[in-house]
């Protein structure tokens, strides 16, 4: 039900005809022709027993007298009245706020269930979630301070701390992970009455109100309580556990579309990821280059292939064959940059994507690689093996044409003697120790 549909019932009703009175209109109702009749019964009853001795007093007198005993009579009756009928108006105005406060929370968390689902539905990744949860946190909590920690898993570091109404550290959460909470162990919103509570927390440090108490409820991802959503109040304050549902609201559609969100990521990063090395596949190569290509962006292909692989396999078995291609993949990572694409092309043939960079720039880079690789194969316990490349850059736009001449130059590295980098470049822009065509000079013989 929406709030149009609230508001169409609430004129609905206003023009529906009056209903019958209540049974405390009719109980009171009955009760004042009861005090009436009784008055007129004492009056009847004290005039007759005055009337003789009024025989002789004027008609203005005795209509005097009459009128100041029925006063003394009534007056009495009609206080007692005044203060029954102004306790049941007051009873019933404050059930009426009550009613109303009810349902303005009503309204409030329909009104944040709406727009929640509304927006996270349009929540594509994890920082448009927390986007939107910002804004949450300020809608559940009318403004109070409030805060939201998150994380990747229940074990792991808190990786998102929004604050929303904070002027200071006081009061703040400072939990290092989900599983530190009392709120997550638990599976359960908690409200936190006063600071004595709040200072026992683990998460809780520095300065805190004497007056402070707070409420808090778990984020639950995909089954799992992988962050707390929290609000600021007032000890004492019964408010606090309608903040808790609203927090409750608010925490479960979060964590619901952040559940979707993150299944989505990984399902994509597993289709574009070799299970075995880590590194991307294939296809993701290709739409990477794609993606460059459209964009007109400058970059640089490298071949590169693990030298007699098939003697690793053979001698040492598949075991230590498959370290080499993780250790080979470990050594790339720690020498290329942020935006470096680098794929497991086939068996243990790998692409390495570096936009904006020169063949000599690409050179250097792959040279520190193949350099650092004997240390690393000692540290790993693995038997010591070499590596070929081949560079191409990209002057034609067309990823085929750069991959082909990227392959044959790794095929002329490896008819040269293997464990060298060769390139399509000029002699001229070989780095030093490169001799011409690429071939490394210092290791060639």
């Amino acid at each position: 039900m929406n709030k149009l549909d609230i508001a169409t019932q609430g004129l609905a009703s206003a023009a529906a005809p009056a209903t019958p009175a209540s049974p405390q209109t009719i109980h009171l109702d009955r009760r004042f022709w009861l005090i009436l009749a009784m008055v007129a019964v004492m009056f009847a009853l004290v005039r007759a027993l005055v009337v003789p001795s009024m025989a002789n007093v004027a008609l203005p007198w005795r209509m005097a007298m009459d009128a100041g005993l029925l006063l003394v009579l009534v007056a009495p009756v009609l206080a007692l009245l005044y203060a029954s009928m102004r306790r049941e108006a007051m009873n019933a105005r404050e059930a009426m706020d009550r009613e109303n406060a009810t349902l303005h929370e009503r309204l409030r968390a329909h009104d944040l269930n709406v727009r929640l689902t509304a927006a996270l539905d349009m929540a594509e990744d994890e920082d448009s979630v927390m986007r939107i949860a910002r804004q949450a946190m300020t809608l559940a909590t009318d403004g109070a301070p409030a805060q939201l920690l998150l994380a990747e898993t229940r074990e792991s570091p808190m990786r998102h701390d929004l604050r929303e109404g904070w002027s200071s550290d006081a009061g703040r959460c400072f939990i290092e992970r989900p599983s530190d909470c009392p709120a997550v162990r638990r599976g359960m919103g908690t409200v936190f009455e006063d600071s004595l509570i709040l200072s026992a927390c683990q998460g809780m440090r520095g300065p805190m109100d004497s007056n402070c108490a707070a409420a808090c409820t778990p984020i639950t991802v995909s089954g799992t309580g992988v962050g707390i959503l929290r609000g600021l109040g007032p000890a004492g304050d019964a408010d606090l556990y309608r903040l808790l549902q609203s927090l409750n609201t608010a925490a479960h559609h979060v964590g619901a579309r952040l559940s979707v969100v993150r299944s989505i990521s990984a399902s994509a990063r597993e289709a574009a990821t070799d299970p075995l090395t880590g590194a991307a596949n294939r296809r993701s190569g290709e739409a990477r280059m794609s993606e460059l290509m459209q964009h007109q962006d400058g970059y640089v292909l490298a071949m590169i292939d693990i030298d007699f692989f098939k003697k690793i396999n053979d001698g040492h078995g598949h075991e230590v064959g498959d370290r080499a291609l993780k250790l080979l993949v470990d050594v790339l990572r720690g020498c290329i940059r942020h935006d470096d694409l680098l794929c497991r092309y086939g068996g243990e043939e790998f692409l390495l994507i570096l936009p904006g960079l020169d063949i000599g720039a690409a050179t250097a880079m792959l040279q520190r690689c193949r350099s650092e690789l004997p240390m690393a194969c000692n540290h790993a316990g693995l038997p010591e093996f070499t590596i070929s490349a081949g560079i191409a850059d990209a002057p034609n736009s067309n990823p085929a044409q750069q991959l082909r001449a990227a392959d044959a130059a790794l095929y002329r590295a490896k008819q040269s003697g293997r464990d060298r980098i060769l390139s399509t470049a000029d002699a001229t822009h070989t780095e030093p120790g490169i001799g011409a065509q690429g071939v490394d000079i210092s290791r060639a013989g």
